[in-house]
C-alpha cells in the first residue's frame, strides 16, 4: 500500500474509496463504483467551479441511463466499456474521452476483464453553483 501524498496543488497515490449510497441508485450498482474526489467542493484541492474525480468501475457492470444538470466529461484510463451517450453508441477504452452535455441520457456497460478507471470532469459553467447542487440520477431505477 502507497502512501498518499498531497500539496496545494497534488495528490498522489491515492486509493479509490467505496462509493456511498447515491441518489436513486441501486445499491448493486453502489457497490460496483469507487471514486475519490481530487478537485472540487469535497476534494483534496479545493475549487469551487470544477470537480476532478477519480473512479473505477468493476468488471461487468452496467452504469444504466442517468443524466445531471451538471456537464462531464471521463478521459478514460483503462478497461473498455459499451457506451450510449445520447442518441451515440460507442466502445471506449484508454485514451478516450468523452463529453456529456447538461441532463443528456448516458450508460456504459463494463465489457473488459478488467475495471474501467477513469478520471471525471465537471463543472459550473459560467460558475453557477446550481449544476453542483443535483447530484445525478438513474432514468431506469430497474437497470
Amino acid at each position: 500500500m502507497t502512501k498518499e501524498e498531497q500539496g496545494k496543488y497534488y495528490i498522489k497515490d491515492y486509493e479509490l474509496d467505496p462509493m456511498p449510497p447515491y441518489s436513486n441508485y441501486p445499491d448493486w450498482l453502489v457497490k460496483a463504483m469507487h471514486y475519490k474526489p481530487l478537485i472540487g467542493r469535497d476534494g483534496g484541492i479545493p475549487e469551487k467551479d470544477i470537480a476532478a474525480t477519480a473512479f473505477m468501475l468493476d468488471p461487468g457492470t452496467y452504469y444504466g441511463a442517468h443524466a445531471h444538470m451538471r456537464p462531464e466529461i471521463y478521459i478514460i484510463l483503462s478497461g473498455t466499456a459499451e457506451c450510449e451517450w445520447g442518441d451515440e453508441t460507442f466502445t471506449a477504452g484508454p485514451g478516450t474521452v468523452t463529453y456529456c452535455p447538461p441532463n443528456m441520457s448516458h450508460a456504459m456497460r463494463v465489457t473488459s476483464s478488467e475495471p474501467v478507471r477513469a478520471i471525471i470532469v465537471n463543472w459550473a459553467p459560467e460558475g453557477n453553483q446550481e449544476y453542483f447542487e443535483t447530484g445525478a440520477y438513474m432514468l431506469d431505477e430497474e437497470a
